[in-house]
């Protein structure tokens, strides 16, 4: 009897070791704290978030916006880059893509997807104070004019020699997120881009060179 409580005792105590207690809903995978070194801080305002009355419509990338999937919209960053968020609230960090075009409400500067919202722990409050982090690479990089967006690479390529013809700068085609972005210049600030983009009389958003 004296060795079944000693082994039972053993038992017990390896299975409290092996325990972890479960997450909730909100917690997610560990995120890390804003690195030194390698981001500078590009602005703090007001993170929103937005869900099923934009879920399966098309986003100014061209991409169709997925609530569950990590991604946000910014008014001017360029399509493509990679932002990292701080909650101040809380202090999560997530890195997202910039995929869209918002929010287009005062005082708000980003506007994150639902997956995204979950993973900093904002979905309950809706809107909490951020700050927006730029990796040095992307403020080194160069801005191009995005001025199409097709799912048919055909398509995509017929585009951009039109395109080519009428504005003499040589477009090209970049397959990005499942389409086929056509994509014109290479220039080193977003003020020369966007008059460039505004010359050619087209819709266009500022994305990444790269």
């Amino acid at each position: 009897m004296k060795w079944n409580r000693i082994a039972i005792f053993l038992i017990l105590t390896l299975l409290e070791a092996c325990y972890q207690a479960p997450r909730g809903p909100e917690s997610g995978p560990a995120v890390s704290s804003v690195p030194t070194g390698k981001l500078i801080r590009y602005e703090s305002g007001l993170a929103s978030w937005y869900g099923k009355d934009f879920d399966g419509k098309p986003t100014a990338s061209g991409e169709i916006y997925d609530m569950y999937k990590i991604s946000a919209a910014h008014k001017t960053l360029p399509l493509g880059t990679h932002v990292l968020v701080k909650n101040e609230k809380n202090g999560r960090t997530l890195d997202v893509v910039i995929n869209d075009r918002g929010p287009f409400v005062h005082g708000r500067i980003i506007d994150l997807s639902y997956a995204a919202a979950r993973k900093l722990g904002s979905v309950e409050d809706g809107v909490v104070p951020v700050t927006l982090y730029l990796y040095k690479q992307v403020t080194e990089h160069c801005f191009s004019v995005q001025v199409g967006a097709f799912s048919v690479a055909g398509n995509a390529r017929a585009f951009a020699l039109k395109l080519t013809r009428i504005s003499g700068e040589t477009a090209r085609v970049v397959e990005r997120g499942n389409y086929y972005k056509v994509l014109l210049g290479h220039f080193p600030d977003e003020k020369s881009a966007r008059a460039f983009g505004r010359s050619l009389n087209l819709d266009f958003f500022l994305v990444s060179c790269h």
